[in-house]
């Protein structure tokens, strides 16, 4: 505590919200009751923003002699700019942050598996540091374990090669051969080893494994998963079977559906607690359409991803208007954020996908903090946090961010 005070102190900023929020011992489990999430009894939301990032970057190359693997631009993501993204979701009145590479990590030297059944012990540090700092700024994280894509942290298609499919996303997406990614049983068996691997590692950190930890409140079974030429063909018994893995590993943890869409094949699976769907650009009529297929079901729903900066759909306004207004929407979470290159306080890492939020940035539009004023506020009115003003200036975030320990 004392390390955290000079903290504040040495850059000049002294912010309630950092001591107000719950540390890592007092964080409860959050459980489902029909549609809704709770905690202690009381509904939970979970918002906040897409943080891919954490575990493994694409966007900055390091100084030299630090890991780099130069095919992918992989490398890891430095301890203040982890840090420094909690601040900024706490900032935003967020909950929960939704980071694909605390889970996906595949195929690569500095990935979790880099080979078939290798494990990276080295590839932990900053996982072990986002989920220790997530603990301690009181956020949760939702975990996807595989990703769709052929991208630089790993998926699907790490799983095919290793089992002899001949497979790469820009060949073969329309390959009726990438259902064997669900359907082949030594390719499950290697999925489900990778999946034990993440789960039983402890953090030094925290002296918890990832199953133990009520940080992590779910795990989703992937990221925007779908069969040949992108539809939604993700089997159902292929949820089932890894839900009630992830479920006899960590029986505490919420699972989420992570096919791409509501397949209503999915909504009698008891082990699914959650089922998403994303939306690029928002639609007010594509959410209606997943909430009705979802009534009656007793599932929680959640809106994964979504474009923040718009571009051809309905307002933002619209879009939380109805979310707000359904009990059955247990959170949402944007796409995506990014903070500064710290230890680097001058520049802003940047990430060329359409939809990046850099939190603080003063070369922001002043349509752009509009916005993302307008999420803080949504944020705040779905959390119920009394303590946050939502219609206050956007909260200054120091660079860098306070570590707590």
């Amino acid at each position: 505590m004392k390390l955290y005070i000079l903290l504040l102190v040495a850059t000049g900023v002294f912010a309630s919200s950092y001591s107000s929020r719950p540390r890592a011992e007092k964080l409860a489990p959050v459980v489902r009751e029909g549609s809704q999430l709770l905690v202690d009894g009381k509904v939970w939301k979970a918002v906040g923003p897409n943080i891919y990032w954490l575990g493994l970057d694409e966007n900055v190359i390091p100084p030299e002699g630090q890991p780099f693997y130069e095919p992918t631009k992989a490398s890891y993501p430095t301890k203040e700019r982890i840090t420094e993204a909690m601040a900024m979701v706490q900032a935003l009145g967020g909950t929960m942050i939704r980071g694909h590479t605390l889970g996906v990590s595949t195929g690569n030297p500095l990935s979790v598996m880099p080979e078939p059944g290798v494990v990276n012990e080295d590839a932990f540090e900053t996982i072990d540091w986002a989920v220790y700092q997530a603990a301690q700024y009181g956020i949760r994280l939702l975990v996807p374990l595989v990703d769709n894509y052929d991208y630089y942290h790993g998926g699907k298609y790490n799983f095919l090669r290793w089992a002899g499919f001949d497979l790469t996303m820009a060949r073969d997406s329309n390959n009726p051969q990438i259902q064997q990614f669900y359907t082949n049983a030594t390719i499950v068996a290697a999925f489900k080893g990778y999946i034990e691997a993440l789960l039983t590692h402890r953090n030094p950190y925290t002296n918890l494994t990832y199953a133990e930890d009520p940080t992590i409140f779910a795990y989703e079974s992937g990221n925007e998963l779908t069969g040949p030429g992108g539809d939604a063909n993700c089997p159902a018994d292929w949820v089932r079977e890894i839900a009630q893995f992830v479920k006899g590993l960590a029986p505490a943890k919420l699972f989420f559906d992570g096919t791409y869409g509501i397949d209503p094949s999915h909504l009698d699976i008891e082990e699914v607690d959650v089922v998403s769907d994303h939306f690029y650009p928002v639609s007010t009529a594509k959410l209606q359409a997943d909430l009705q297929t979802v009534a009656g079901a007793g599932k929680a729903y959640y809106a994964g991803e979504y474009g923040w900066l718009g571009g051809g759909g309905d307002s933002l306004e619209s879009f939380f208007a109805m979310i707000e207004g359904s009990a059955a929407v247990c959170g949402d979470s944007f796409w995506s954020l990014f903070g500064h290159n710290a230890p680097d306080c001058s520049t802003f890492v940047e990430h060329n996908d359409g939809f990046t939020m850099q939190y603080g940035n003063p070369a922001n539009t002043a349509d752009t903090n509009r916005r993302i004023q307008l999420i803080r506020k949504h944020f705040v009115a779905m959390s119920q946090n009394r303590t946050i003003g939502s219609d206050e200036a956007l909260p200054t975030v120091p660079c860098p961010a306070p570590t707590l320990l």
